[in-house]
């Protein structure tokens, strides 16, 4: 795999951040930090090329659940090239399967409204997707010679890949497949495109981009449902980075005080409150009651359950992870199919 060398900032040490945000490390660094594939905000760890695009010889399993009774909760693992399943419920949760064919280096990933995972498969240059209890991807999206990072879907099937940069280099952009197609539809471009961080879906199917731009700090544009014309956003106490919406439309995104951010509509000012965590790919369970972070660290990687009303921390995983070689990066939550 090629080595990535982007062309600017300062060398981001991800061993020296401290443990989560229940601990008593220090909290992470605010400012953006980019190295040679490696991308932190805040919190927020991205990566991409380099020599840890690790693909697993073992093969995927997963246990049956035959009644579709449990919520399932998928965790990626860059460096493992795989993606853990937990059942959604517990404390400090076992596995209850692992997805390895066809995954390098995955990485952000989001569920359908058909039980239906997406995967942005780093170092492959593709977007993978499985059926809820398959351990082999049904489809897989092309997206030659860029690194996908985060992927969103909205409510008509599109699909949306966040392209950190191309094999020889920013700019990041974001490709986009219609319905039933594997082939690139569409990509979504802007000026100040550098480095593109994360792409989140809002429930009116509009589409909001987060990126690091040529020059200044991280920044976030809007692209209006059906749009392919971007429009600022002009996001206050924001560590651009990941995103995730809840059913009102509220974002929810890192702040500058490393904490969990909720924002409400149009987004131009601050918070509306905040929940003391941090970490990659804010999500929330389907009842909006918990809401999963991965925390993307060599020395203490887990994923992490907190109340989202109470901001209260309800678990931490740690099981299936492993120090220094294998960290999650990703999270994804499906309900159960049971009434």
């Amino acid at each position: 795999m090629i080595i990535k060398t982007l062309r600017f900032a300062t060398l981001a040490l991800l061993a020296g951040l401290g443990a989560c945000s229940g601990s008593a490390a220090p909290p992470a660094p605010a400012g953006p930090q980019v190295a040679p594939g490696l991308v932190r905000v805040g919190a927020t760890v991205v990566r991409f090329g380099g020599p840890s695009s690790r693909v697993q010889t073992s093969p995927g399993w997963i246990a049956p659940d035959r009644h579709h009774k449990k919520s399932l909760l998928y965790a990626s693992s860059y460096d493992g090239g795989y993606i853990n399943v937990y059942p959604e419920k517990g404390s400090n949760q076992q596995p209850i399967g692992k997805l390895t064919t066809d995954l390098v280096s995955p990485q952000g990933m989001v569920v359908d409204q058909h039980h239906q995972l997406w995967v942005a498969n780093t170092n492959a240059f593709t977007v993978v997707a499985f059926k809820r209890g398959a351990t082999t991807p049904f489809t897989t999206l092309s997206d030659p010679n860029y690194f996908p990072i985060s992927v969103g879907i909205n409510s008509h099937g599109t699909v949306y890949a966040a392209n950190a940069e191309s094999t020889t280099g920013p700019p990041g952009n974001v490709s986009v497949w219609t319905k039933g197609h594997t082939s690139q539809t569409g990509t979504l471009t802007y000026s100040a495109f550098n480095i593109v961080l994360g792409v989140g879906v809002d429930p009116s199917d509009n589409v909001y981009v987060s990126y690091i731009p040529k020059s200044g700090p991280p920044a976030m544009v809007e692209f209006p449902a059906g749009s392919t014309t971007g429009q600022p956003v002009a996001i206050q106490d924001a560590n651009v980075g990941d995103m995730s919406f809840d059913k009102s439309a509220n974002m929810l995104m890192e702040t500058l005080s490393n904490t969990m951010g909720v924002w409400a509509r149009p987004y131009t000012s601050g918070p509306t409150r905040t929940i003391p965590a941090f970490g990659n790919e804010p999500t929330l369970d389907a009842r909006q009651h918990t809401v999963w972070i991965a925390y993307a660290n060599f020395s203490h990687p887990m994923v992490e359950g907190y109340d989202y009303t109470t901001g209260t921390q309800t678990d931490v995983i740690t099981n299936g992870w492993t120090v220094n070689s294998a960290i999650p990066y990703g999270v994804a939550l499906d309900p159960s199919l049971a009434p």
